[in-house]
């Protein structure tokens, strides 16, 4: 391969790498540099005079490295269906990805490219980010031309391998669904942003509190005394409103992130392929194959419940079992239509099984109620009793009250928990669904053809065994489903079916 094969990026492209460590920087540095920042909040004079000095610094480093990563940055598409890539600035590192490892290649278009008309092209291999590769900077024609490039070579690819596959006809009309940016708002609250991000702060609470306290608890709580209607409680009130204010502002930071992500959701459904364009600061473009598509999930928790809304995810497929599957779920290029009504869960859906209905009417399968009084022995029964005992012992009979209403909250807990776990099978033009059901508060489904599981597991322990029970576990390429508590004989016959489906069926969609 001659060097004039290789090609380096547009020098706009600087703008994408330093925006990209510093997303790297926030997301990773800020997180680890935590207590750090408490520190300097709480304890260091002249902030604003060392903030400056360290934002100065921190700048002029991301400067310089990006440019020096930019220098270093080519990248050669050959003539042997690769990706080629040199990268690295203290670490050379050299990528090859084939274009038949490569599961999509899609588009994003930042802010500060649409003034110049050049986007990133990402070659997303394997559903994992750690697989992702991308050239940044080059013209829209460009990268699309790429994406012809690949797809074709892996359509070819496919048909050489299973040339009696059927094609579907091609849709004229696209499918489309829209989700407002109001909606968009109401994934922040559905979502648990708020609750990671209070969760974070935690162990420093004591150190926030103090310094709060110094600077504005002390500062209301004056200004309360000063209404002779809060004398004597004036204290808890202000703590208490700087507590609903540190809420809020959580909750509003997992509203802003959720339309920075999703922000102008548009989903567009034809021949057999989705295409997703989303994004406030990077207009992503998300194209997937229903083919490549292994399992749905359609979330719904106490908060989208209360909304009447829905989540559904389309995870990426991942080659590297349990472990990716769980990087393929949170993977920034996973198919996600964020809040949606039960009518739109319907029609995707219809999309993508022809067969589907309102998951509510299935025959769903239940554990058996041993299930039921093990969780409620284990996590009701032995925490209440043992509380009480402490309880009793350090306080009163009323304290020991509470710990028994504990207890009752969580029994109501395992008893939804247990009403909401099943599986139903359903069949359609011969060809074998599972539905997998958990939940709480809320409910999940996992919706998969049963020839595309990875493998089949059934389990019992000693007691289970003595009760002809068995517990079914089913490793997906995005994931892994389990149904707890089956009789022996159901389970085996669920396994052995499931078994005959993945070796016999010679369907290929990985």
């Amino acid at each position: 391969m001659s060097d004039q094969q290789w090609q380096r990026v547009s020098p706009w492209a600087l703008l994408y790498f330093i925006v990209h460590f510093a997303l790297r920087f926030i997301k990773d540095g800020l997180l680890n540099l935590l207590p750090i920042w408490v520190l300097f909040v709480t304890q260091v004079e002249q902030k604003l005079f060392w903030g400056q000095i360290a934002a100065a610094v921190a700048s002029l480093v991301l400067v310089l490295y990006a440019f020096a990563y930019y220098r270093n940055f080519k990248y050669c598409i050959t003539d042997g269906h690769e990706i080629l890539l040199n990268k690295g600035v203290f670490k050379k590192e050299r990528l090859t990805l084939k274009f038949a490892r490569v599961q999509n290649v899609n588009i994003a278009e930042p802010f500060y490219f649409q003034l110049v008309n050049l986007v990133n092209c990402i070659f997303d291999a394997a559903g994992s980010s750690a697989q992702e590769a991308v050239i940044p900077g080059v013209k829209l024609s460009y990268a699309e031309q790429v994406r012809e490039q690949v797809m074709a070579f892996k359509a070819q690819l496919q048909q050489r391998e299973q040339p009696s596959i059927e094609q579907s006809e091609a849709t004229d009309t696209p499918q489309t669904l829209t989700i407002s940016n109001a909606e968009i708002a109401k994934f922040g609250l559905m979502s648990n942003m708020a609750i990671l991000a209070l969760a974070a702060l935690a162990p420093f609470m004591n150190m926030i509190f103090e310094y709060l306290e110094k600077t504005i608890i002390n500062r209301l709580e004056a200004m309360l005394i000063e209404q002779a209607a809060f004398v004597g409680s004036a204290a808890a009130i202000a703590v208490l409103i700087m507590v609903v204010a540190i809420v809020l502002c959580a909750i509003l930071l997992s509203v802003v992130m959720a339309l920075v992500r999703f922000f102008n959701f548009q989903l567009y459904f034809q021949d057999d392929k989705f295409k997703r364009v989303a994004g406030l600061f990077e207009r992503q473009q998300l194209s997937i194959s229903v083919s490549k598509i292994q399992s749905v999930q359609i979330k719904q928790n106490i908060i989208a419940r209360l909304l009447n809304r829905y989540t559904l995810i389309c995870p990426q497929v991942s080659s590297g079992g349990v472990a990716a599957g769980v990087a393929a779920h949170k993977n920034k290029q996973t198919l996600v239509m964020p809040v949606i009504t039960k009518e739109q869960v319907q029609a995707v859906c219809g999309w993508l099984f022809p067969w589907f209905v309102d998951l509510t009417e299935l025959n769903f399968i239940k554990p058996e109620r041993a299930l039921l009084y093990k969780n409620t022995f284990l996590y009701v029964i032995l925490p209440t009793a043992f509380s009480a005992l402490i309880f009793n012992a350090l306080f009163d009979a009323a304290t020991m009250l509470w710990s028994i209403v504990v207890g009752l909250v969580l029994m109501i807990g395992v008893f939804l928990n247990y009403q909401k776990t099943g599986v139903a099978l359903y069949q359609h033009d011969g060809r074998f669904f599972a539905v997998f059901k958990t939940g709480m508060l809320g409910v999940q489904y996992r919706v998969f053809e049963i020839y595309k599981a990875q493998s089949v597991t059934t389990i019992s322990t000693y007691l289970m065994r003595r009760s002809q029970l068995k517990s079914l576990y089913i490793q997906l390429a995005s994931g892994s489903v389990s149904m707890p508590y089956l009789k022996s004989e159901l389970a085996e016959q669920f396994a052995d079916f499931a078994l005959y489906e993945i070796e016999g069926v010679e369907r290929n969609w990985f």
